[in-house]
């Protein structure tokens, strides 16, 4: 009996209200994360009564340029925009197998191949509810799916590890650089006051940093095109078919260089890359477009310009020179303009003995994500297709193990205000450990 999608899901069309929604449960095309990365919380809420209902365990599918993958399951209950469906498994499917189905390549290759529009395509419903779908035993569905989700866990416990990590950098930051601390006199700057022996400097200095130029023209082929929503949170989630010959733009900025950092220049948005010497991936292969600015920093400023780049302070900044009417951004032109403080070599350099191990470690965990989405996105179609059988799979110990990390995990982020009140050698030795712990426990679920 062949299985299409209309028979064990249903799109759901009904309303709520949106006085019962907020940024953290409103969902969009703007906040949904391309290649299947999730959902991040919404910078607003639409200017309507009602928006499209969604509950906990749904599925929801961005329905604008398929070829993102942009793709959630839902934990909460909320509201989002008409441009994404939503859907909801019937009683013969299992909820978390189905998301995983509609997470295939193939689902989104078949969604493409029925969109309507060109420059805009659109998912086709009638044809999205006639995609077929495998037909497993409920038992054999939840088997797939917990092994595809013991994957995915591994995925956030990555993340959640390496937003603790950033946490540490930018309250040290915070401490050092912004509150001055470790400073006792202070004197007056046009920034107010500063500790003696600083400077104020701005990006188009070239004290610290330079902008990277306007952009080159024909670039080579063999270069993966990245434009900025290829980029979840300095992790780039590329589709190396999203850019074929004819899509590829004939301007974009210039290849990576050595010691660059490169930010979205559009309103609000704060993602970023880095490009240092554990990743060389990205001078050999990639070349970005004209929504990010590069800048080529000082060897000894590079890792106090990232993380003053990831601040609240830099993206008022940045939003205060975005101009436009269709899409707000900042241009290089302004970029030269944005000013910071520079701080004494003395300081910089124990910031960088702190800083360099975190980044690296941030680095290796992204880079495990990575390898971790491959492995995901190959068992996905076998496990479908049935090539791997997975019957004879007992997943209850993988299941504690699981729990016992989310628990470690979950204890970590509630007593955060601890760790940011220890020392920063002591909160540095702290997320060394944790990582170690997960480390240790990765070998039982593998």
């Amino acid at each position: 009996m062949s299985l299409i999608l209309n028979d064990v899901a249903k799109f759901v069309t009904s309303k709520i209200e949106i006085s019962e929604i907020d940024e953290t449960n409103y969902i969009s095309t703007e906040n949904m994360l391309p290649n299947k990365g999730g959902v991040i919380e919404a910078s607003s809420l639409p200017d309507t009564q009602t928006v499209r209902e969604y509950q906990s365990s749904d599925i929801l599918i961005n329905n604008i340029r398929p070829y993102f993958k942009k793709i959630w399951f839902s934990d909460k209950n909320g509201g989002c925009s008409n441009d994404v469906f939503v859907l909801r498994a019937k009683n013969n499917y299992d909820s978390k197998f189905l998301y995983y189905v509609l997470s295939s390549d193939d689902f989104f290759s078949y969604v493409m191949s029925t969109a309507k529009g060109t420059k805009m395509p659109r998912g086709d419903k009638k044809a999205i509810q006639n995609y077929n779908v495998p037909e497993f035993p409920i038992e054999d569905q939840m088997k797939i799916s917990n092994l595809l989700n013991g994957i995915d866990q591994k995925i956030e416990v990555n993340k959640k590890i390496n937003n603790h990590l950033e946490e540490i950098i930018l309250e040290i930051f915070d401490r050092w650089f912004v509150k001055f601390e470790l400073s006792d006199e202070l004197k007056s700057s046009k920034l107010g006051l500063i500790p003696k022996g600083w400077d104020i400097d701005y990006l188009g200095s070239k004290k610290s940093c330079t902008i990277i130029g306007s952009g080159i023209r024909n670039f080579e082929d063999s270069k993966i095109y990245i434009a900025t929503a290829d980029v979840d949170n300095s992790i780039i989630t590329y589709n190396e078919n999203l850019i074929t010959m004819e899509d590829k733009p004939s301007r974009a900025n210039m290849q990576p260089v050595p010691k660059s950092i490169w930010f979205a220049k559009m309103i609000d948005s704060r993602k970023l890359i880095m490009v240092d010497e554990y990743s060389s991936e990205l001078l050999d292969n990639y070349i970005f477009s004209t929504g990010f600015c590069g800048l080529k920093c000082v060897d000894k400023y590079f890792y106090y310009l990232w993380t003053f780049l990831l601040t609240d302070a830099f993206n008022t900044m940045k939003n205060n020179f975005c101009t436009g009417t269709t899409m707000q951004a900042i241009n290089n032109k302004d970029t030269k303009l944005i000013e910071f403080v520079l701080p004494d070599d003395n300081l910089l350099s124990q910031f960088n003995s702190i800083a360099e191990p975190i980044f690296k470690e941030i680095y290796y965990n992204n880079n495990e994500i990575k390898k971790l989405q491959n492995l995901r996105d190959i068992l996905l179609p076998k496990l479908m297709s049935g090539e791997i059988d997975v019957a004879e799979i007992n997943y209850d110990l993988k299941r504690i193990i699981r729990k016992f990390i989310l628990s470690l995990l979950n204890y970590l982020y509630e007593n955060k205000n601890y760790f940011k009140n220890t020392k920063s050698n002591e909160t540095l030795l702290k997320s060394r450990t944790i990582h170690k712990i997960d480390k240790y426990f990765t070998k039982f679920i593998r």
